[in-house]
């Protein structure tokens, strides 16, 4: 791709540096959008807005476009009740469940020894606070089924049992090595109620 002009290339690299998506997928999505300059500033004009409006929400840690995401700032939600997960993207295929009334906390990750991603990287500090503040009663631990999900939930159990709270998990209808994003809705609904307490 190195017959392309330097602005193209960095458009492309900019796709590239995306997770999922490879030099191919990269090229192609240039492409398509630079096709169509309407397009192409309509996404360019989209992006800069979400860019400058789009926050933290100061509870759950989740992209927000308020101080507060929906979910934390809806009365209906049992606010002692906490489903932690890894990234983003794991909220919706949860909330697609119907099975969680509370809310969430986003840890923007897992413990990875090997990757250099210590507890210290993670929203943890943030999470524990909110425990204290709220009086939180049970923390659902929804992390991914990998090594570095395991070593998050038995470090989080810990210190969360330490403070009182009760801590369970998701059941195991969820196969070894998955991760929460890609699970579908009726293996995430029956795991959900059948969480076990750790």
């Amino acid at each position: 791709m190195n017959h392309f002009p330097p602005r193209i290339r960095q458009l492309i690299d900019d796709f590239d540096m995306l997770s999922g998506i490879g030099p191919k997928h990269a090229a192609r999505l240039a492409f398509q959008i630079l096709s169509d300059k309407a397009r192409g500033k309509r996404f360019a004009d989209d992006l800069n807005e979400a860019l400058a409006s789009v926050t933290l929400c100061r509870e759950c840690q989740t992209i927000a476009e308020n101080s507060l995401c929906e979910i934390c700032g809806d009365k209906k939600r049992d606010q002692s009740v906490i489903c932690v997960v890894a990234h983003i993207q794991d909220v919706e295929p949860l909330e697609r469940t119907g099975k969680h009334a509370g809310t969430y906390h986003i840890l923007h990750g897992m413990v990875s020894p090997l990757e250099g991603i210590t507890p210290d990287h993670l929203t943890i500090k943030a999470l524990l606070d909110r425990v204290k503040k709220n009086k939180v009663s049970e923390v659902i631990l929804a992390l991914d089924v990998t090594s570095e999900g395991e070593a998050t939930m038995l470090y989080l159990t810990k210190i969360l049992k330490d403070l009182g709270v009760n801590v369970s998990k998701l059941a195991r209808g969820i196969p070894m090595g998955s991760n929460i994003e890609y699970t579908d809705e009726v293996t995430l609904s029956s795991a959900f109620e059948d969480r076990k307490k750790m």
